[in-house]
């Protein structure tokens, strides 16, 4: 949409829908309230009010339109979704453990009983990701983070409209349980951390790059492979690369190559395993 001038935005801006929205995403991205505003603004004016004139979003934010309402909710959700997609690569590249540290924020969820559990916004994300639509990705988003009470309230439901639509995502999750389970399958982060990072050591080995800078970086995982190696002088190669001797490299380099083998297999029969299971490793 282009041509939309000042006092559109401002209407906008005052909005309670948005200013809601907008404090959403500054919590979910941890940013300030401030850049929150503009991120949610260029992600409604880039994609959703696309379809709509300057003068049809004047009056449709002048009404304060329930379609545009949600076009503003759902906008929301479709920035922060982009924002944590955007660390997948990272994800796969980081030990689970070591994930939890990376500023992806942690959250707590409250059941209607006031217990709370803790779950990282990355992994909260990727869990809502699995379910099949928009309407249903919603709906589990705000139950999760808000409890029943405010996500009723919010999406208009009565009892049994949210009894039934609880049955639903149930249901869903419980037929396919192996696609969830991926979600917090630490083991197969692990092996995707140790396949990666190795992958990454032998492109730094091609290239007569700084590998002493790669062990400084993947101190836990070279520690684990020394402790399975015939390097004799396990401190030297640690510490100081270049001063270890060629034995104690060729030792460690057919180590890594071993685990890196073993780590590319792990995750072949894992793929084999969920594609028998019915549910794609792309899903």
């Amino acid at each position: 949409m282009k041509n939309i001038n000042d006092d559109t935005i401002k209407q906008l801006i005052a909005w309670r829908t948005f200013k809601t929205n907008q404090h959403a995403v500054a919590n979910q991205l941890k940013i300030s309230d401030g850049d929150a505003q503009v991120e949610l603004l260029d992600e409604l004016i880039s994609h959703r009010f696309n379809k709509y004139t300057a003068t049809e979003l004047s009056e449709l934010i002048t009404a304060h339109d329930a379609n545009l309402g949600w076009s503003i909710t759902y906008g929301r959700l479709d920035l922060v979704s982009k924002h944590f997609k955007s660390l997948s690569k990272l994800a796969q590249m980081e030990h689970a453990a070591e994930l939890e540290d990376v500023s992806t924020g942690i959250i707590k969820l409250a059941d209607d009983n006031g217990d709370t559990t803790e779950i990282s916004e990355f992994k909260l994300q990727q869990l809502i990701a699995q379910f099949p639509t928009d309407k249903t990705r919603l709906f589990v988003d705000m139950t999760l983070r808000y409890g029943k009470t405010e996500t009723m309230a919010v999406l208009k439901l009565n009892n049994k409209q949210y009894q039934r639509r609880l049955r639903n995502a149930t249901s869903y999750a419980a037929k396919h349980s192996d696609k969830f389970s991926r979600v917090n399958d630490r083991v197969r982060d692990r092996q995707l951390y140790m396949l990666n990072s190795l992958n990454e050591l032998f492109s730094i080995i091609d290239k007569e790059g700084d590998i002493q800078s790669w062990i400084n970086s993947h101190t836990k995982l070279v520690n684990c492979i020394l402790a399975d190696s015939e390097v004799h002088f396990q401190g030297t190669v640690l510490n100081h690369w270049e001063a270890a001797s060629n034995k104690d490299k060729y030792a460690f380099v057919n180590e890594c190559i071993n685990a890196q083998a073993k780590a590319q297999q792990w995750i072949n029969t894992s793929n084999q395993a969920i594609k028998k299971a019915g549910v794609s490793n792309e899903a």
